[in-house]
């Protein structure tokens, strides 16, 4: 029985050796909702570059007809916002946050059926083919 544990041991070792890298991923996304129905709602989220550049190419929901990418700035005291439209790049290994006062995306006509926490599925399609699938929290207008 001693040496079934240590062969278990070995194994799991050896197992925990050829783990590969982390790959491309979408971590921590939130959905805040506009004030009203006509307002668009705003998608924060952080994209971990995998092992290879990459780059992000569009964000689909089946509850949303258009989600656009965009990125805010301020140029001589004006707020800005410029459309991503060719998407963004993901540099290997690289971290890319989207967050308030920076790159978002914007949500345009979200299903009225969607309140405040729920969770919303989003596909990110990259440039690779990758497609992950991931779910956002909502939260209400402000929060």
């Amino acid at each position: 029985m001693r040496a079934l544990g240590v062969l278990t041991m070995v194994s799991a070792v050896a197992l925990a050796g050829c783990a590969k890298p982390d790959g491309l991923q979408v971590v921590d996304p939130i959905i805040r909702l506009g004030a009203s129905q006509r307002a668009p709602a705003v998608l924060y989220f952080t994209i971990k570059g995998g092992p290879t550049d990459d780059r992000l190419l569009s964000v689909s929901s089946p509850l949303v007809i258009r989600i656009a990418l965009h990125e805010s700035m301020t140029k001589n005291g004006m707020a800005t916002m410029k459309d991503l439209d060719g998407g963004i790049d993901v540099p290997a290994n690289s971290t890319i946050k989207f967050q308030e006062g920076g790159k978002h995306a914007m949500l345009f006509d979200v299903n009225p059926g969607v309140s405040a926490n729920e969770k919303v599925q989003l596909n990110f399609t990259f440039a690779s083919g990758t497609i992950l699938q991931t779910f956002a929290p909502t939260r209400a207008p402000g929060s």
